[in-house]
């Protein structure tokens, strides 16, 4: 089974606006990935990419 987390109903409408806002019609994943993708940059900033490495080793087991 894959993983498939639920995103709240309001920032499912949001993004639906945002989607038809824009000429494009840029899908809501693509959307979504550019969201995600930002916020983890922004935070590998803030925490370092060792931490996180560190921790996602420790989730998932190390595979080095």
């Amino acid at each position: 089974m894959s993983y498939s987390p639920k995103i709240k109903p309001a920032l499912v409408r949001e993004l639906y606006l945002l989607k038809h806002s824009n000429g494009r019609k840029t899908p809501m994943t693509k959307l979504v990935n550019e969201a995600v993708e930002q916020y983890l940059e922004r935070n590998v900033k803030k925490y370092g990419k060792q931490e996180i490495d560190t921790n996602r080793n420790a989730a998932y087991g190390s595979h080095s």
